[in-house]
């Protein structure tokens, strides 16, 4: 080799390096994953020695993924074969990942696989998926490319726990990443699935893998209200929650329909209202929108349940003052 000539970078090196500048161009942030492995190559927080990059706080690998050409030749120009991580927050992506079981999951006839939960998924909404880019794993499982709306965040769901859209689904959006195609692993290699453009994530899923509004603290009259004049004001906020949930366009239903349903939950765990009259009034008020543009009864119950259940962490109560106050208090 000629002096100072570099060395000839190995071929299955280069190909990794090449798999990672495509995806770079291709608008995703990128960083190196283990050789033959899924677990990101840089140090973890509790190994951290707050040097180099890391010398005004830790830098993990969702702070480090990059685009940037030049870093992602300066990591892959060794003889390490590192995969390819590709971050879901910093590429704006969300992605479904579907597994496999050897057990079939009665409640969703028999399935097996995350595709059929998510195609069951579809059909009880009335709606069916976009083509969009996706990646065979070597499990025999799937990742399904979307972008995120804009200005929305997401964060990971794991599949039959929380808001996730299923058993043998996860997702992977704000704080998550997945191995890209081209990458290696024991049991063999990532591979495009379907070649094309990322799809924008579509509403319906949107509104599924969008968590419940955090509680927070409600304000309160500044002074006790008399019995009467209380339950006035419940009533009050009832139908102000109401007539959102039965006016809300299709697009913004379902998000409606979950912060009224927070808002019931607060005053329920307050002991305010009663916890099946509450759901009643809900589905009731829901009831306009059933059957309208796929929206079901199971969508809309299983949404008030979520929204109460979230809202019921946050009990509010309403101070009614001093006994004897019915008379002599008046509202603030």
């Amino acid at each position: 080799m000629p002096r100072g000539a570099r060395p000839r970078l190995e071929r299955e090196v280069a190909r990794l390096r090449q798999v990672a500048l495509d995806a770079a161009t291709a608008g995703l942030f990128v960083f190196p994953v283990r050789a033959g492995a899924k677990v990101p190559a840089f140090h973890g927080e509790t190994r951290c020695r707050r040097r180099g990059v890391c010398a005004e706080g830790h830098q993990g690998w969702e702070q480090r993924a990059t685009r940037d050409r030049v870093q992602i030749r300066r990591w892959w120009s060794n003889t390490t074969r590192w995969n390819v991580g590709v971050a879901c927050g910093p590429s704006g992506l969300v992605v479904i990942d579907l597994d496999t079981s050897t057990e079939p999951i009665r409640a969703w006839d028999g399935a097996t696989t995350g595709r059929e939960v998510l195609d069951q998924l579809a059909a009880r909404h009335g709606e069916t998926l976009p083509d969009t880019y996706a990646v065979r794993t070597p499990t025999d499982g799937e990742h399904l490319y979307f972008r995120v709306p804009e200005g929305l965040r997401l964060r990971n769901t794991i599949g039959g726990h929380g808001h996730s859209l299923g058993p043998l689904i996860d997702t992977r959006a704000g704080g998550g990443f997945v191995v890209g195609a081209g990458s290696i692993r024991p049991e063999g290699a990532y591979q495009v699935a379907e070649h094309g453009q990322v799809a924008e994530l579509p509403i319906w899923l949107t509104t599924l893998l969008t968590p419940p509004p955090a509680p927070s603290p409600q304000a309160t009259p500044a002074r006790g209200l008399s019995t009467k004049r209380a339950n006035a004001y419940i009533a009050a906020i009832q139908a102000d929650e109401l007539d959102k949930v039965e006016h809300s366009q299709a697009g913004t239903r379902q998000i409606t329909l979950l912060g009224a349903a927070r808002v019931f939950g607060q005053l329920v765990g307050g002991g305010e209202l009663d916890a099946d009259n509450a759901h009643a009034a809900l589905l009731d008020a829901a009831q306009v929108h059933i059957g309208v543009a796929g929206f079901t009864r199971v969508e809309a119950e299983r949404t008030i349940a979520r929204g109460m259940t979230f809202g019921m962490r946050a009990p509010r109560i309403i101070d009614r003052g001093t006994a004897g106050a019915d008379n002599h208090v008046d509202e603030a």
